[in-house]
């Protein structure tokens, strides 16, 4: 596997470890977006909860996540419900 690929064990885990991010009904505030980079930097992968009082749909709520994973960098490995994970690999 090179370097450029996520490490699909090390998505596995993440999905079972407890969320790191969670995202209410204030959206992706700076704070957020901030939070997000500092823990991408010190884990590489990252598990994102959207909170109901978001009131986001099925739509919607890939489309936040996208934008979370555009504005820090970051790409999606997947969503399941209202969660998601993310990673950063480093360069």
């Amino acid at each position: 596997m090179s370097k450029k690929q996520p490490d699909p064990t090390r998505i596995s885990i993440t999905w079972n470890e407890p969320v790191m991010i969670q995202i209410g009904k204030g959206g992706l505030s700076d704070g957020t977006i901030a939070e997000t980079i500092r823990i991408l930097k010190r884990h590489k992968y990252a598990k994102v909860r959207l909170l109901r009082s978001t009131g986001a749909d099925r739509h919607s709520k890939h489309m936040i996540f996208e934008e979370l994973c555009k504005r820090v960098g970051a790409s999606l490995a997947g969503v399941r419900g209202n969660t998601a994970v993310i990673y950063k690999l480093r360069r």
